[in-house]
């Protein structure tokens, strides 16, 4: 059975869909405290059930995870299985200072405890596996971001805005048979950096800019600009994740961006890629 949360109820019919498999009915509202409280109003006792919750509003949608594992366990399920496409705090992955908590690590242990086994997509970091004493699997939505950009550049080329993600960049370039490359950043005076391609030109050139996350968007809008300045034609900004904080997308079309492309991993106005597929596929193989 396929149990939507509150933030992902069209996500998990599609993938209920790709599957043919049933859809569980469940209700949500929030008390005049604000207070969450769900309701699981189908039968699911004896069932395998995987609740589709993206949590891109972070603190509520772990309080929902962890109503709803218990209102399964009370019904009966056979297992309970947690598909979140965005990981909440799945970037608060080290320690950087004394006395911090590692976040993802006090949540996979609470999700160890509830849940039968954690799915999401393109995590920031995959070491955040270790955290977890459940099978942890994650999925690539970045094939689908090449696909959708199929016969929609002219004479691409693909970058990724650091060398740490130049593997997307390739996997995208196969894709759309075209060349790739990262940014690299150079610091020319201590107020004053220039972020260019490593090797490649890209003059006259339609330029796809891959990433799985965008956050505020200051890096890329600056890349934006100075590929703008070395003569690249259409620039387009794609990534799994679609943060957007603030005015990080009127930043980016400031900055020169063409368009600016998410999945549905996060709900924002630039959620135009689905990854219901990637989604389905990770159910079903395992």
């Amino acid at each position: 059975m396929i149990l939507p949360g509150c933030n992902s109820q069209d996500l998990g019919y599609r993938v209920s869909k790709l599957l043919n498999a049933e859809m569980c009915r469940v209700e949500f509202k929030r008390f005049p405290d604000g207070e969450l409280y769900v309701r699981v109003l189908s039968d699911v006792k004896d069932r395998d059930v995987y609740v589709i919750s993206t949590q891109h509003n972070q603190n509520d949608a772990i309080v929902e995870s962890i109503l709803i594992s218990d209102a399964l366990e009370d019904e009966g399920a056979n297992t309970i299985h947690l598909v979140a496409p965005y990981l909440a705090y799945a970037r608060q992955d080290k320690k950087f200072n004394k006395g911090e908590p590692i976040s993802i690590r006090a949540l996979g242990k609470m999700y160890s405890h509830i849940y039968d086994s954690i799915y999401t997509v393109n995590p920031h970091e995959t070491h955040i596996e270790s955290f977890f004493t459940v099978p942890f699997i994650y999925g690539d939505a970045i094939p689908k971001i090449g696909k959708y950009f199929l016969n929609k550049l002219n004479n691409p080329v693909v970058l990724s805005p650091d060398k740490g993600a130049v593997k997307m960049a390739k996997t995208v370039s196969e894709i759309l048979n075209c060349e790739y490359d990262y940014l690299e950043k150079v610091r020319l005076s201590p107020t004053e950096i220039k972020i260019h391609p490593k090797n490649l030109d890209v003059n006259g050139n339609d330029v796809l800019i891959v990433d799985d996350i965008i956050s505020t968007g200051g890096t890329m809008a600056t890349a934006i600009k100075m590929l703008k300045e070395s003569g690249a034609n259409k620039i387009v900004a794609a990534c799994v994740h679609p943060l957007l904080i603030g005015d990080a997308l009127n930043k980016l079309y400031m900055a020169g961006a063409n368009e600016v492309i998410g999945t549905d991993t996060y709900i924002s106005e630039v959620s135009r890629i689905s990854v219901d597929t990637v989604i389905a596929n990770m159910i079903k193989n395992e």
